[in-house]
């Protein structure tokens, strides 16, 4: 490296040294910065546009990279190489890459879908080329590359190319106004009239400064230089302006410039980031990386229509808002730590930190440590003439700059008038008093019998004290005259959980007892706090995250929620009292709770202790954003499979199984210390609003069919936007559709009918069975009646039998008998005897005992000479005799008697009787005739 070289690049980096240094202490307005981690894509951003809906495009290092206010979105182009330009005209967003130049638009599903122009080049483009700016006028869009300028007309889809003679690269292209402008390396300036080039300013004038930004002062054309310069052309020459400001620059390259305002710019620069200038060329701010950007490379500045102002970086994104009402001090390196309290006097602002008391005059560039401050400041003000500071070691004195102690009181909250020349303090054990006499401050002994700490104090109008406790509630206090003791005390209590960063404090001449969720008032006639008050009221609806309170010297009165500040003031047409919000989060303020701090440091000028710094603002009511509301993406889903996204410009008809659905919107709103909150329902399945949250999403599974209507607002403040809508049908499952009703209706109609014939046919079996039944219970009844009666004719039958038997028995005795008295009697001799013999033998044989016999033989047996006569009919009546005693299962010597024969006879009548029945030897008689 060449020693020239070495000592530039020496001076270069002192002066930039003393240049970012210089503003340390800068008031600067809110900036946001948005990194390639945030947004998921590449690190360099090289050009942006911003479409009617308020997204905004970037030409981004991987692709083109959307974002709608809540979501970033990166579509690569189809080589996939740096996306180097973008400009948004009407519904289509152009884009230049490497080899590749087209436009985007949406489709119907809410994704960009992209159409290259490449074909349409004359010639096509040169190997390499790429498309480093797009300008837009009129209907043509106009595409630069270093090789040429293309102009494309939108309605008829040509693109001409303007004629470059020389060939000489195209190092910039501007549009003002209604013109276009173009610088050619080595030949100038010039102006495109009549789609051809007229040089503007030529090439010996010019020489080889690169040209980064055109704009018009007075009736000159002014331009912004590459290298720091700043000229306007003047009667055929180029005149330097912002002389001053170019030496101090010392050659910085400046990559990009904005005009902002009437006569403002805004530089985009390597290395010192974005420069603020104003009319005169006087530096007003600097932000860069030392103390509030992302990066100090600045690619491309772009102003929207509100006056915030994009940067693309060389890695990342920043947005900034020179219009708000709010500046910021961020101590980024730590030195100052969090703003407990602060003060202005006489030009110099006092900060009370958690570090020490700090002090900066208007003409001072950072902030300095009051020397024997280091600690904790909780308070920092003037009373009766003289500014007391409460520190974390006692009290001080701040005189000429200087701080002398005065009091050595561990833990000093703060300092009040309580009388003419005495002073009361509150400290971390319980309260003291100061007495001035002659100039001189002395300190007056503790109170021993109120060992509390007393963060908030208010003096009442009969000098008692009223002190506020986190744990014990509120006390009142009152002095003997030598304020050595107290004479009289009281403890007001409050439900436990409302102590907590609790506080007193007076607003409009009444006391006041604040918790984080109630305020209470002080009633005189009472002698008690009570919740029936305005204020309470008032602030009932809000959720604040601390139950400090806190009066500024214009008697408002300011409170701390999680996204807002908030104060109470009179009304300006009637008694009441009025709310009022500044959306300003708790995680940019980021102070511990209980801590919250808001001080009014000049006529409209207030100061907001922060974690790491403080914002200042001039007006409380800081400009709200409309919130405008849109869908940006709706997509289905069934169980385990892949979403599909459907048409946000018609209503949607979905099948039953793809019932989970996901809807995402967005409210572009790019103020950093206002964020959107959304709130949904869903009709058809609830007609409740969720609550107002910060998630930009809606997701519903499982839905049942059935018609729905999708609905969402969304809230910036207390701005709320009016109400989208997508309508939409899950429609019913197939096996619950028109058809499948239709076919189970007829399947029902079937079953009905079948069942019908079936019942008909049932109940006509079970008539059938009944009849069966009743037939079968009548013939069973029948049956046993048969039975009854076979029984009684059985019993008849066994009478019978017995009776014959008997009878059987009676005649075998008798002829027995009848046969011993005539074998008796033929021992005997005469004619009387024989004359007896012949009667008895006469009864033996008697046809009446047959008869007899028969009778009583066939009632026993009805069918047994039929049947052996049916089969034995050559047998006679002697034979059925000896048969039927044969039936009787009598035996010879029985059968006898009654044949009146001797037993040897009743063989031989048992032989002729098997002879005449033809029955063989094996077959006993008897047993033949039983089974008969």
């Amino acid at each position: 490296m060449s020693l020239p070289r070495l000592k530039n690049l020496v001076l270069y980096a002192i002066v930039a040294f003393f240049f970012s240094f210089g503003l340390e202490a800068q008031e600067l307005p809110p900036v946001m910065n948005f990194g390639p981690n945030q947004y998921n894509a590449g690190n360099q951003n090289w050009m942006i546009s911003r479409a009617d809906n308020n997204n905004f495009y970037f030409a981004n290092s991987a692709g083109l990279l959307e974002y709608t206010g809540e979501d970033w979105n990166l579509y690569p182009v189809p080589n996939e190489t740096i996306v180097r330009s973008v400009k948004v005209m009407g519904k289509r967003i152009y884009t230049g890459a490497y080899m590749e130049a087209g436009y985007w638009e949406r489709n119907d599903f809410g994704k960009l879908k992209y159409t290259s122009l490449t074909d349409k080049f004359p010639g096509g483009l040169n190997d390499g080329e790429q498309i480093w700016e797009i300008v837009a006028l009129d209907d043509l869009v106009i595409f630069r590359s270093f090789a040429a300028i293309y102009f494309f007309d939108a309605e008829s889809g040509n693109i001409k190319t303007l004629e470059n003679k020389t060939g000489n690269p195209i190092s910039g292209i501007f549009q003002l106004g209604g013109q276009i402008y173009f610088q050619m390396v080595g030949e100038g300036l010039f102006q495109i009239k009549n789609g051809e080039p007229h040089l503007s300013i030529p090439f010996s004038k010019l020489r080889d400064r690169a040209v980064i930004h055109l704009f018009n002062r007075g009736e000159d054309l002014a331009m912004v230089l590459g290298n720091s310069e700043f000229l306007v052309w003047n009667e055929g020459e180029l005149k330097n302006i912002y002389k001053s400001l170019s030496t101090e620059l010392q050659s910085t390259n400046i990559l990009s410039a904005l005009n902002f305002g009437n006569s403002e710019i805004f530089l985009g620069t390597v290395g010192q980031g974005i420069l603020h200038i104003d009319e005169n060329g006087n530096l007003i701010n600097s932000f860069n990386q030392e103390n509030i950007l992302g990066n100090n490379t600045v690619l491309d500045l772009y102003m929207d229509e509100s006056g915030m102002i994009w940067a693309g970086l060389d890695y990342g994104l920043a947005l900034l808002d020179p219009l708000s009402n709010f500046r910021s001090f961020s101590d980024n390196k730590g030195k100052i730590g969090s703003v407990y309290t602060s003060f202005v006097k006489d030009g110099n602002l006092y900060l009370g930190t958690n570090q020490g008391l700090y002090v900066k005059d208007e003409n001072d560039s950072e902030f300095e440590l009051i020397p024997g401050t280091n600690g904790q400041v909780w308070f920092i003000n003037e009373v009766d003439g003289r500014i007391y500071c409460g520190h974390n070691n006692g009290t001080f004195l701040i005189e000429e700059g200087n701080v002398r102690k005065i009091s050595d009181r561990l833990g000093t909250w703060l300092v009040k008038k309580y009388d003419e020349n005495i002073y009361i303090q509150g400290h971390y054990n319980g309260i003291s008093f100061l007495k001035e006499k002659d100039g001189e401050i002395t300190e007056i002994p503790m109170m021993p019998e109120f060992p509390h700490s007393s963060k908030f104090i208010e003096i009442g109008k009969n000098k008692e004290v009223w002190i506020s406790n986190e744990h014990k509630g509120v006390y009142r206090l009152k002095f003997n005259d030598s304020l050595t003791q107290i004479s009289e005390l009281k403890n007001y209590k409050f439900p436990k959980e409302s102590g907590v960063t609790s506080s007193i404090f007076k607003f409009n001449d009444s006391l006041y007892y604040s918790s984080r969720e109630k305020i209470y008032q002080y009633k005189i006639e009472a002698d008690s706090f009570s919740l029936n008050n305005r204020i309470n009221e008032l602030i009932k609806e809000t959720v604040r995250i601390s139950g400090k309170m806190q009066v500024t010297s214009d008697n408002r009165l300011w409170g701390f929620s999680d996204e807002s500040i908030l104060y109470i003031q009179s009304a300006q047409l009637s008694k009441d009292y009025e709310l009022k919000h500044m959306f300003i989060p708790q995680s940019y303020r980021n102070i511990a709770i209980g801590y919250e701090n808001i001080f009014k440091i000049d006529d409209a000028v207030y100061l907001l202790g922060v974690a790491n710094g403080y914002l200042k603002f001039n007006d409380p009511e800081d400009r709200i954003v409309e919130p405008n509301i849109k869908l940006d993406e709706i997509s289905i889903s069934s169980l385990d499979s892949e979403t599909e996204y459907v048409s946000l410009n018609k209503s949607g008809e979905f099948a039953y199984q793809n019932n989970n659905l996901i809807f995402k919107f967005s409210t572009p709103v790019y103020n950093k210390y206002q964020k959107a909150f959304y709130s949904y329902r869903l009709v058809g399945q609830s007609s409740k609003w969720s609550d107002w949250e910060k998630t930009s999403e809606a997701a519903f599974k499982n839905l049942p069919f059935g018609d729905y209507t999708f609905q969402v607002r969304a809230k910036v403040g207390n701005e709320v936007s009016d109400i989208v809508e997508y309508d939409f049908t899950i429609k019913r499952p197939l096996a619950l559709s028109n058809l499948a009703i239709i076919a189970y209706a007829v399947l029902f109609l079937i079953i009905l009918f079948v069942v019908n014939k079936l019942y008909k046919r049932n109940h006509e079996k079970k008539l059938a069975e009944n009849e069966q039944a009743l037939r079968m219970k009548n013939l069973e009844a029948e049956q046993e009646i048969i039975k009854l009666r076979n029984e009684k004719l059985e019993q008849e039958m066994e009478g019978k039998s017995r009776e014959l038997a008997v009878s059987t028995m009676s005649l075998i005795k008798k002829n027995e008998f009848l046969t011993s008295i005539k074998d008796q009697l033929k021992e005997s001799s005469g004619n009387s005897v024989r004359s007896v013999i012949r009667t008895i033998d006469k009864d033996i044989n008697e046809e009446d005992n047959w008869k007899f016999f028969k009778k009583a033989f066939s009632n026993a047996d009805k069918e047994f000479f039929q049947k052996i006569k049916s089969k034995h009919p050559e047998l006679t009546s002697n034979d059925l005799k000896l048969c039927a005693y044969l039936r009787l299962n009598l035996s010879s010597k029985e059968i006898a008697p009654l044949l009146n024969i001797s037993v040897k006879s009743v063989e031989i009548k048992r032989y002729r009787l098997r002879k005449k029945m033809d029955l063989d030897r094996e077959t006993n008689l008897t047993e033949y005739i039983l089974d008969i």
